[in-house]
């Protein structure tokens, strides 16, 4: 499959807000119930599409969005020698996952990392999402701590 990896447009931002309630409709189904069903984003990426500190990449092929990430610079004060960058969000639609959009995705943020002078990337991902976990792993990234919950 051809597709570009480029840093998303003002115009491809609808279409990176639907993927991002894709997501988070995906989790509520797989993952956590208690996510609201009706829950849609409507303009949460148009924030930051011009934010140095943050960098939302598409994955195109012609005119079609196939999936995108999100990262931005965690702003810890000066706690750290060197800023972190955090993988937020990333997604690709159903029917172009298996063609390394996300491989390439996450690549090309790593690499914005870099140019930012970052020390790491660091994201977050449900225990049970075995395949996000194993893009994660052939990516390099190692388990460096865990999240707890207590349900009540």
């Amino acid at each position: 499959m051809n597709f570009i990896i480029s840093k998303a447009k003002i115009d491809d931002i609808e279409e990176v807000n639907n993927m991002l309630t894709d997501l988070i409709q995906d989790e509520r189904r797989k993952y956590d119930s208690n996510i609201n069903e009706n829950y849609k984003v409507h303009n949460f990426y148009n924030q930051f599409i011009d934010n140095k500190d943050a960098c939302i990449l598409i994955a195109k092929d012609n005119d079609k969005v196939l999936g995108y990430v999100y990262g931005f610079i965690q702003d810890n004060g000066n706690v750290l020698n060197k800023s972190i960058v955090q993988l937020d969000a990333i997604y690709v639609k159903k029917e172009y996952r298996g063609n390394g959009i996300a491989k390439s995705l996450i690549q090309e943020l790593v690499k914005w990392a870099k140019g930012k002078g970052c020390s790491y990337v660091e994201l977050s991902v449900c225990k049970d999402n075995v395949d996000a976990i194993n893009l994660y792993k052939n990516q390099e990234f190692k388990v460096d701590q865990f999240i707890m919950r207590k349900i009540l």
